[in-house]
């Protein structure tokens, strides 16, 4: 009796909205609703009802079995709110799984119990307290065990169906995961026995099959899961061949920042095996909706931002040929000179119009491999502003040099000039007259030239900018 009445007092604290439903959103209302819960499992060891197996939850996943106490009834607030929503369907991973008629069913006989329970529990505990006739109590008693009894029923055939569907949808959804988890495998045993034999992996079909398909999936899962990034589909298996061969064929000598980012694209690959790898220890570790897990993402992430510089760069010769080329300037002048070097390393703000610039003196000596043009198209094309003033701009070019003994002379002068490096006494004694002048023209249509070059294909130019630097 103390414990009806007990759950009686605690259903007055049940909080009801407007449409009928209870409240478990708030913690309030899951406060209130854990308690009562826990009032009619011991309401239904103190009047010793029989209640359904459990034997079932043996057969849940280790995620949704450690949620449960072995020998309890253990109603759930989260079975009963998924009862009284009665949600048809659920998205996940942007696929659309319905629940069965079957499921919806038993979600809304369970909710129906629940209230039921109330009531009639509420209605007992009157009928106890005006009548103290013992053939009273034996009626009550029956009346409140068959309650108990049909709202169990209807708490286990809901939570059973409920689950196992959950567990269906989980494991369905995970398969992006599963499938990679298991091309990671069968590469690892490949990898293994071809090394034991001594074979190189780099001429083994097979090997470059099952690589092949592991990039595949990756790129898959990075459209389903990457939804901070692009979620980009199409970055094959072509990029990490074309990195893998310039790891091959350059030196650091050659290019330090174009040879790190092959390496970077090889590593992310590795990265994503070795979160395989650990997946595959136990996959529920793993929010069947994928967006959902950091770890994850993080490698994605990543692994997108490097492969795209991949695809645009490695994968086109005129192009990869062409960061290679700037990168090996630009690392030769930070050996040359201190300050650039330490204005790159701190990426001075100064860099993003000093590095234009030296682009451009490059292409004033044929020697940017077509770079400006790509990127300011403008500065090839007859009658427009950029590139009349490109022509002014190589007039003043071409008035200086007589003042030098050579083209290497005067370009180093003017290196100097642009990234602000103190002039040797020699180039001293001639910046003076009419050449300050002159300069001061050069640099100031440089500078004009080098925001229209960043600004016509911004995106582009940063990703230029990030590779020939090796950010």
């Amino acid at each position: 009796f103390f414990i009806l009445e007990q759950c009686v007092l605690a259903s007055s604290h049940l909080i009801q909205k407007s449409n009928g439903k209870f409240d478990l959103d708030t913690p309030e209302g899951q406060k209130a609703c854990k308690k009562y819960l826990k009032l009619v499992e011991r309401l239904q060891e103190g009047f010793k009802s029989h209640t359904a197996s459990r034997a079932y939850r043996h057969d849940f996943s280790k995620a949704y079995r450690i949620l449960y106490k072995e020998g309890s009834l253990c109603y759930l607030t989260e079975i009963l709110d998924s009862a009284q929503e009665a949600i048809p369907h659920l998205w996940v991973n942007g696929e659309k799984y319905d629940f069965s008629l079957d499921i919806l069913d038993a979600g809304k006989k369970l909710f129906l119990e629940f209230c039921r329970l109330q009531q009639m529990l509420k209605g007992a505990y009157s009928r106890a307290i005006q009548d103290n006739a013992s053939d009273s109590a034996s009626l009550i008693r029956f009346d409140v065990v068959r309650a108990l009894e049909e709202f169990d029923l209807s708490w286990v055939n809901f939570e059973q169906l409920y689950v196992m569907e959950l567990m269906y949808i989980e494991a369905d959804a995970r398969r992006y995961i599963t499938e990679a988890i298991e091309i990671e495998r069968d590469l690892q045993c490949l990898e293994a026995r071809e090394k034991a034999k001594g074979r190189i992996q780099i001429d083994n079909e097979d090997y470059h099959s099952r690589r092949s398909k592991l990039v595949k999936q990756m790129s898959v899962i990075n459209g389903v899961a990457n939804a901070d990034g692009k979620g980009r589909e199409d970055l094959n298996i072509d990029i990490l061949h074309a990195a893998e061969g310039i790891i091959r064929r350059i030196s650091p000598d050659q290019s330090r920042a174009v040879r790190n980012l092959a390496i970077q694209i090889r590593e992310k690959f590795n990265v994503f095996r070795e979160l395989l790898r650990k997946y595959d220890q136990n996959i529920e570790i793993v929010d069947p909706q994928l967006k959902n897990n950091p770890d994850l993402v993080e490698v994605l992430m990543k692994y997108e931002s490097t492969w795209e510089k991949g695809k645009n760069y490695f994968l086109d010769g005129k192009r990869c040929g062409q960061v290679i080329h700037i990168s090996q300037f630009l690392e030769g002048l930070c050996e040359k000179h201190g300050l650039f070097a330490e204005q790159v390393e701190c990426r001075d703000a100064s860099i993003f119009i000093t590095i234009p610039c030296l682009l451009l003196l490059k292409h004033l000596e044929n020697d940017d491999r077509g770079i400006c043009g790509f990127f300011l198209p403008e500065l090839l094309e007859p009658d427009q502003r950029c590139s009349r003033l490109l022509e002014e701009l190589r007039v003043s070019y071409n008035g200086c040099r007589h003042a030098f003994n050579s083209n290497f002379e005067y370009h180093n002068f003017l290196e100097k000039m642009i990234i602000g490096v103190q002039l040797n006494p020699h180039e001293k004694e001639l910046y003076t007259g009419e050449m300050v002048a002159t300069v001061e023209n050069i640099l100031n249509r440089m500078k004009v030239l080098s925001i229209e070059l960043q600004r016509n294909k911004p995106m582009e130019f940063n990703d230029f900018l990030d590779i020939v630097l090796g950010s």
